[in-house]
């Protein structure tokens, strides 16, 4: 097809649009079901009111006067960023610019992204349901609808709140990165404004509760203690873990919670002082296999990340639903990290390598930090359980990812069994308390 820039005709726009929003055939047991959007931790006092008639007739002809010159390279853009959910293609730039950065990347900023993002829709929730208020398309015959209505009032774009509050914390971390980040928010709001959906002010509106919420996050988030750096010692205990950890990986363990009451909350039992039968087994398992197809599996792939996208997309989240979830998701991430690395740091625990130096893992590159309890597992644990209770009919798929991530430690040879069975009772702790926090700030059904 050969791609024109001049204007095309309306009547045959929906036929060009590629809408690739899934229509849900999935029961309504499949999910988490919420009546009310509470915020994780930041909210507004500010009082939002509906346009005047003579406002919206102005902003109604801004929008068909838009749609009059939309041509396909328009539609595609415009698909690209009304698909999905809203917080989807920013956590993709995010990754995007995380991978092109040179240096030490913040742990703190995926979950920061998408607390702020939950807590800005949050917002705009509160504002939705105190005003009830028909899409442009519906209230003037000349809009045309190019994207998928929802339910709910369209005063104030829950989507422009995702992109207002991603903007804002995408380019604190990545400051170099901020003119790249307002190009892509004027595109995103032309592309949102062509739907039909909002007036130009519901998308204003979203943007700026969006940036206020996450510049409140931005605040709490110099105080989170991801920034601090390690200036201790290795003890010197020949039946220890010993090696040179990077400056910033100790302190992952004095990371500021999010749910967990402190870091050593959950803080397992010490380990053995005899690693003779766990090391007999990991000798067994060499023995026989030269290689762990779930071991690369573990090791390559953002596993735990695609199926939380599947997932909200198998089962049709709305925008506040998948918000919720991207939240709950990555407060298991970053809490269970800490859990995992209190227990790290606090008990030096030896990797398989280090105590028998003629063993040879299968995963030949060992992580640099000490191995009890595994970090992988802690953290599998931890998004297992919380997955479980976004997804309650998936709880058995859930859980056996977890075990498989478990195993898939111990296949690699980098981790002793004992290492990864504990993890994963720790993990399970973690996801626990991250669901009664989450539980106590919404109103579930």
């Amino acid at each position: 097809m050969t791609i024109t820039s001049s204007p095309i005709n309306i009547r045959i726009l929906k036929s060009l649009i590629l809408i690739v929003f899934l229509i849900s055939v999935a029961s309504v047991t499949g999910q988490v079901q919420i009546n009310e959007f509470g915020p994780f931790k930041f909210q507004l006092e500010e009082t939002l009111s509906p346009v005047s008639d003579i406002e919206l007739e102005h902003e109604i002809t801004k929008i068909i006067e838009l749609q009059d010159v939309t041509n396909e390279e328009d539609l595609r853009t415009m698909n690209y960023w009304n698909a999905s959910y809203p917080s989807y293609r920013w956590h993709q730039i995010m990754m995007e610019i995380s991978r092109a950065h040179r240096g030490h990347k913040n742990g703190g900023r995926v979950v920061i992204l998408h607390l702020s993002i939950y807590d800005a829709l949050a917002e705009v929730w509160k504002h939705k349901k105190k005003h009830r208020v028909k899409a442009p398309f519906r209230q003037k015959y000349e809009v045309h609808k190019l994207g998928r209505e929802r339910a709910y009032s369209s005063f104030i774009c829950e989507w422009s709140a995702a992109a207002g509050a991603a903007c804002e914390v995408i380019g604190y971390y990545f400051p170099d990165r901020k003119p790249y980040l307002d190009s892509l928010l004027i595109q995103f709001k032309e592309a949102r404004l062509r739907t039909g959906l909002q007036l130009p002010s519901d998308i204003e509106k979203g943007i700026a509760i969006g940036k206020q919420i996450a510049n409140q996050y931005i605040e709490y988030a110099k105080t989170d203690r991801t920034d601090r750096t390690w200036e201790g010692q290795v003890p010197n205990v020949d039946s220890l873990w010993t090696g040179n950890p990077g400056k910033w990986d100790p302190m992952k363990r004095q990371w500021r919670p999010l749910t967990l009451m402190s870091p050593d909350q959950f803080r397992p039992a010490p380990p053995p002082t005899d690693w003779t039968e766990d090391m007999e087994e990991l000798r067994r398992f060499n023995a026989k296999h030269q290689t762990s197809e779930i071991a690369w599996k573990w090791k390559s792939a953002p596993v735990w990340d695609n199926l939380l996208e599947r997932k909200i997309l198998e089962y049709d989240l709305g925008p506040f639903e998948a918000a919720f979830a991207g939240a709950v998701f990555h407060t298991a991430r970053f809490d269970g990290i800490i859990a995992a690395w209190d227990g790290k740091y606090h008990y030096w625990g030896i990797r398989p390598f280090q105590y028998d130096p003629a063993f040879k893992p299968i995963l030949i590159d060992t992580p640099n930090f000490p191995g009890y309890p595994a970090g992988h597992t802690t953290v599998a644990g931890s998004i297992a359980t919380a997955l479980s209770f976004l997804f309650p009919q998936d709880e058995e798929l859930f859980h056996d990812l977890a075990k498989e991530c478990s195993e898939s430690r111990f296949e690699g040879g980098v981790h002793f069994r004992t290492d990864n069975e504990v993890g994963l009772k720790v993990g399970n702790q973690v996801g626990s308390q991250i669901i009664k926090t989450f539980k106590n700030k919404t109103d579930l059904k």
